[in-house]
């Protein structure tokens, strides 16, 4: 594994809100309820599986693609999880715990995206100045008919 993506804060808590929610749901499966257990422990685990896949990416925009991946997953395992309580299948303390944590990976996978969306931003806007009006193109304003 990549020390640089152990580093990497969004992952760290990522793994450790699926360890949480492995632990959390472990103690209650049943054999009529090992669907929904394990369809959620899965979901848990693609969160952290989505940001390494990023990482991993060579370019911004497919980063991106991967940790909206992630934030989708993010998405799915917060239903889940108020699914499995309304199930009574987890406690309602150990769910206001992984809602916490839940919400720390979304607010770093946020703040992520907006970092990846200024990197595009960056790359993208030096072609669009070099296509203006150098090499014969019009610009906004030389397109204006004198009065």
């Amino acid at each position: 594994m990549s020390s640089g993506l152990r580093e990497l804060r969004v992952w760290q808590e990522a793994v450790s809100l699926a360890g949480d929610v492995i632990r959390a749901l472990r103690s209650n499966v049943r054999r009529e309820t090992k669907a929904v257990s394990d369809t959620v422990m899965l979901t848990a685990l693609s969160i952290g599986s989505h940001i390494a896949d990023g990482f991993a990416r060579p370019t911004a925009a497919e980063q991106k693609e991967s940790y909206l991946a992630a934030k989708r997953a993010l998405f799915r395992l917060e239903t889940e999880l108020a699914v499995t309580r309304q199930a009574e299948l987890m406690p309602s303390g150990a769910l206001s715990d992984l809602a916490a944590r839940s919400a720390q990976v979304a607010r770093l996978l946020t703040g992520y995206l907006v970092y990846l969306d200024r990197q595009i931003a960056e790359r993208e806007a030096p072609a669009a100045t070099s296509s203006g009006t150098a090499g014969g193109g019009t610009s906004r304003d030389s397109a204006r008919v004198p009065a």
